[in-house]
């Protein structure tokens, strides 16, 4: 009879399993070479991760991308790729021992009533800023700000998306700055991801974006290339997760064709500095979800990271063997800078040697 060997874990008590589930998430997601940085009122986000928000208040985690979510010992079974008593003695280990706090009882926070911007009293700088820097046609702002989909904010002039609920209620509000020189963008207090941002059409087809911006970009290439841009419908994420596409075919039943317009992330790293096109991967991670359910499905994939990029060189003259090319010398530039860091690590490593 041949022997077989295998690993026997005690039984962790309650009080054990409560006490590896109070480690903070944010020690851990810094230990496990995450950098952090603000994503939101209450949450962390770690930066080239593919949307992983840790939230201070309930030390939980949510991984937009994998959809997958948990407390401290789901993270270190995820991230250190082990078992779930390999991860419980491994946060009741002693080096882990100065991170444990005070027991905080997880209880789902029921979200308030979205708090939306007010309005400035004229859209003009919004109207601008969309059409001058981010190329978008005229007549698509003009139409999406009638439907009260766009408006400016007042105190700082910034740029608001709304989606709304069947009965016309806003539920998701995105914001972002109109400033050239100086980046911002934030959801707003109880915006909601799983409601999207809709540039409704005819068709029983729609195209998938992950902002609004995108969505409108798309919206104004087919304008551009002489095609009707209210046949087809156009719903934004607000990231990479599908739960706004799920309510929109709940919606909508008449959809049976469903094209992925998510972000080309070419340049994209995780945190191990390996490239990750977080936007593809989720693309065809949805392909294969939709089509099982029986829908027609493809994705659409810009030349650049995403749609608004496309626009706003196509504006310039750029034709799409161009595109092509600047995403290939963006490559090229970054494959060279990877090759001189390894090389100078080599280096060090050799003058180090005894």
């Amino acid at each position: 009879m041949q022997t077989q060997t295998h690993k026997a874990y005690r039984h962790f008590t309650e009080e054990e399993i409560q006490r590896a589930n109070c480690v903070s998430l944010i020690d851990l997601a810094r230990q496990y070479g995450f950098e952090l940085e603000k994503g939101g009122r209450k949450a962390l986000h770690a930066k080239k991760s593919g949307g992983l928000y840790i939230f201070k208040d309930s030390n939980r985690f949510y991984h937009w991308t994998a959809d997958e979510k948990g407390g401290p010992i789901d993270f270190v079974m995820k991230y250190g790729n082990i078992t779930y008593p390999e991860a419980v003695a491994q946060l009741l280990g002693e080096r882990y021992e100065p991170y444990i706090q005070t027991v905080v009882p997880y209880e789902k926070e029921e979200k308030g009533p979205l708090i939306i911007p007010d309005k400035a009293e004229n859209f003009k700088r919004t109207y601008w800023y969309l059409i001058s820097i981010r190329g978008i046609e005229p007549e698509i702002v003009s139409v999406l700000m009638n439907e009260r989909k766009v408006y400016q904010e007042s105190k700082y002039g910034n740029c608001v998306f709304v989606g709304y609920d069947e009965s016309g209620t806003p539920k998701y509000c995105s914001m972002r700055g109109t400033y050239t020189d100086k980046a911002f963008k934030m959801d707003a207090v109880n915006s909601d991801k799983s409601y999207p941002f809709v540039i409704g059409g005819k068709s029983d087809m729609v195209f998938v974006c992950e902002s609004p911006i995108d969505a409108m970009s798309h919206a104004t290439f087919a304008k551009l290339y002489g095609h009707d841009w209210r046949q087809d419908n156009r719903i934004s994420l607000g990231c990479t997760w599908d739960g706004a596409l799920e309510r929109y075919l709940q919606w909508h039943p008449e959809i049976k064709k469903i094209v992925f317009a998510l972000d080309n992330d070419y340049l994209a790293k995780d945190k191990d500095g390996c490239y990750r096109n977080w936007g593809q991967m989720a693309a065809m991670k949805w392909c294969d979800k939709y089509s099982e359910k029986g829908y027609e499905v493809a994705i659409h994939r810009p030349h650049l990271k995403d749609f608004n990029q496309d626009l706003i060189e196509t504006r310039k003259g750029r034709t799409v063997a161009e595109l092509d090319t600047m995403r290939e010398d963006e490559l090229k530039t970054e494959f060279e800078k990877d090759a001189i860091d390894e090389s100078n690590k080599e280096i060090a490593m050799v003058e180090i040697e005894p």
